[in-house]
């Protein structure tokens, strides 16, 4: 078995954008590296400026770069992408959708260190890659791999990242199995804490129980991650049966359909049969109360 450790730098983050820099480690079944690759690339449109400030890649430097297709990074990355092998990605979406834009399909077991970071280090303030290099210590450890492999990199470009990658999956690595984090990469998974919001760092299942209409608003108005969206419908589900089921908008926000039930029973049958976007449990207890009406 083979690890390769990726990252990309991009011409920008939308869904027209390409590879201009494609960098990444080999590594052997004990961690040691036996091969690594760092290309820059030509893309078919060009750098926007927001992307240029964040990696420091510039049009004169990809002059006469070949494609990204047409590197020798590439070709060999098609070579290790067998299923034998394992691919550590730093928030992988992104990367492998960038990098199916150039007909890359991944076969090899993915193990996704921003996913698995929100798991396993729960109390970080956040989980960015370079957040993490300093929080958890990581950049202490990075001299003696630059020295080994012989090379110069630069901050925020795919070869640095690629080098602060390394040490945070190592670190991983000392949280759980290669095996386990296979396995929770392979679904979605379920996280205890909030990592962003208002409620962030509160557990999700407290979150549940004391502001729970918070949960249902993100579910229905943010565009939620397939980890965010399955842990909070997992604790509000798990939840249902122990918390007072209330409106959380308009008029009578913060009362339950009984009580509303009696002050306003026109509103409840307006919820019922006109209001869009409710919460599906605010509308089953709606139905509930008013019965067969």
């Amino acid at each position: 078995m083979k690890t390769v450790i990726l990252d990309t730098e991009t011409t920008g983050a939308a869904a027209e954008d390409r590879i201009c820099q494609l960098a990444y480690l080999v590594l052997d079944e004990e961690g040691r590296v036996l091969e690594h690759y760092d290309a820059l690339c030509t893309p078919p449109l060009p750098l926007k400026i927001e992307a240029m400030a964040v990696h420091n890649i510039t049009p004169e430097m990809l002059e006469g770069k070949p494609a990204c297709t047409e590197t020798e990074a590439f070709r060999r990355l098609e070579e290790l992408n067998i299923p034998e092998n394992l691919l550590v990605i730093q928030n992988a979406e992104f990367d492998l959708g960038m990098l199916a834009k150039e007909g890359f399909e991944n076969r090899m077991r993915l193990v996704d260190t921003f996913r698995l970071a929100r798991k396993f280090l729960p109390d970080q303030h956040t989980h960015s890659q370079q957040y993490l290099r300093y929080s958890l210590g990581l950049y202490r450890e990075e001299a003696d791999l630059i020295e080994a492999l012989g090379v110069t990199v630069h901050p925020h470009d795919a070869l640095g990242d690629v080098i602060v990658l390394k040490q945070l999956y190592d670190y991983l690595r000392r949280q759980s199995g290669i095996g386990e984090m296979v396995q929770l990469c392979a679904g979605p998974i379920l996280l205890e804490k909030l990592p962003m919001g208002r409620h962030r760092g509160e557990r999700i299942e407290d979150v549940a129980r004391q502001s729970r209409n918070d949960l249902l608003y993100m579910l229905e108005n943010f565009d939620l991650d397939q980890d965010l969206k399955y842990s909070f419908e997992y604790w509000l589900e798990k939840t249902k049966g122990d918390v007072k089921i209330t409106v959380g908008f308009g008029k009578y926000k913060g009362k339950s359909p009984e009580e509303i039930l009696g002050i306003d029973r026109g509103y409840l049958l307006w919820l019922r049969d006109k209001a869009d976007r409710i919460p599906a449990e605010l509308k089953e207890e709606i139905v509930r109360v008013l019965g067969e009406e």
